[in-house]
This record gives structure tokens, sequence and C-alpha cells, in this order.
């Protein structure tokens, strides 16, 4: 009888160790996945702020060039009103003249 319950004491110790073993596997199982989903995020995040950066120098590009084209756009529109001005200034002095004092 003796012997039983040392060896269900034994049995008992033996599953308490068991137990705790299993709990300490699972605790650092636990962090592991726990780290490795930090790195993760921190990897995605890396990546996603570069997509960003490279867009938006990409985006920039466009408008520089966007910008660029309207501004040649406007000064091509701007010399040729003044070269209208200029070739027609005489006539339109006369003209304004003209109906001014009411000779037409």
């Amino acid at each position: 009888m003796q012997e039983m319950i040392k060896r269900i004491l034994e049995m008992d110790e033996q599953a308490r160790q068991l137990t705790e073993d299993a709990s300490s596997m699972r605790m650092q199982a636990e962090m592991t996945v726990e780290e490795k989903s930090q790195a993760l995020k921190e990897q995605y995040l890396t990546r996603a702020r570069k997509k960003v950066e490279q867009l938006e120098q990409k985006e920039r590009g466009f408008a520089d060039e966007e910008w660029a084209a309207t501004q040649q756009k406007y000064a091509a529109i701007m010399d040729a009103l003044d070269q209208t001005a200029a070739s027609n200034q005489d006539a339109w002095v006369k003209t304004i003249v003209s109906r001014t004092l009411g000779r037409e």
C-alpha cells in the first residue's frame, strides 16, 4: 500500500512538472508569436513608409512637370498678347480717339 501511495505521489509530481513545463512552453510560444507579430508589423510599416515616400516623390515630379507646362503655356499666351498689342497699338489708339471725338 505504501508503495502504491508513493507511486501515485510520484505520478502526481510528474504530472505537475509536465503541466508547469507545458505552461512555460506556452508562455514562451506566446512571447515568440508576439515578438514575430511586432517584427512583421514594423516591416510592413517600413515598407509602407518607403512606398508613400516613393509615391510622394513621383507625384511631386508630375506636379512640377505640370506646373512648368502651365507656366510655359501662359508665357506663350502673354507673348502673343504683347505682340498683338504692339502690332495693333496705333490702330487701336486711332479708333479710340475717333470714337471718342465722334468722327466715326
